[in-house]
């Protein structure tokens, strides 16, 4: 594999309903179809319950499998800095990180849950297109709430009963492209 940079092209801070949400966008096409290539040839992602076995993976794990595994890590780690540093985080903490994998099929979807005192992040290897949407909206009608596009990440505020408050703008979508590494609580 080519070593590229770990640098994003663009790195963009989102302040959505008081949570910081931050996009990094990567040029990393050969390590995407590296890790494409992984996901698609090992049958442990064939396996009818991976989606429910996914998290008790981790793919550090796996790097002598796919070695571009390492190189992403490096592209998490450099995400969480920055993100820290945007969020106001500082302080010695001790970190520990689980990277798994959601190979998901067509039509599939992750429910909607809440990541506790985690820093989250996707990075995507692969996604539908999205031809003119932005990489975050976070103005579109509540009419289109109703009709979810696949591939497509949906933030919802998380401040309790934040729906009921009279402001219908209570969640922002994300329309992926590959190389992006999307980093939230």
């Amino acid at each position: 594999m080519t070593a590229v940079s770990a640098t994003p092209v663009r790195t963009t801070r989102h302040d959505l309903f008081p949570t910081t949400v931050m996009t990094f966008e990567h040029a990393e096409g050969a390590m995407n179809e590296e890790i494409a290539r992984h996901f698609e040839t090992h049958p442990r992602y064939a396996r009818a319950d991976q989606a429910e076995q996914s998290d008790s993976l981790n793919l550090m794990d796996l790097v002598e499998e796919a070695p571009a595994l390492a190189r992403l890590q490096g592209l998490f780690t450099n995400a969480f800095k920055a993100y820290c540093a945007a969020a106001g985080v500082s302080g010695g903490y001790n970190v520990a990180m689980q990277m798994f994998p959601n190979v998901a099929p067509a039509r599939h979807y992750v429910p909607s849950h809440n990541h506790v005192a985690h820093i989250a992040a996707v990075y995507y290897v692969q996604t539908p297109p999205f031809e003119n949407r932005p990489l975050v909206d976070h103005a579109s009608s509540m009419t289109d709430y109703w009709r979810p596009e696949e591939g497509v990440l949906i933030f919802h505020d998380p401040r309790f009963n934040a729906s009921l408050n009279g402001l219908w703008q209570s969640y922002a979508r994300v329309y992926p492209r590959p190389g992006v590494l999307v980093m939230f609580p």
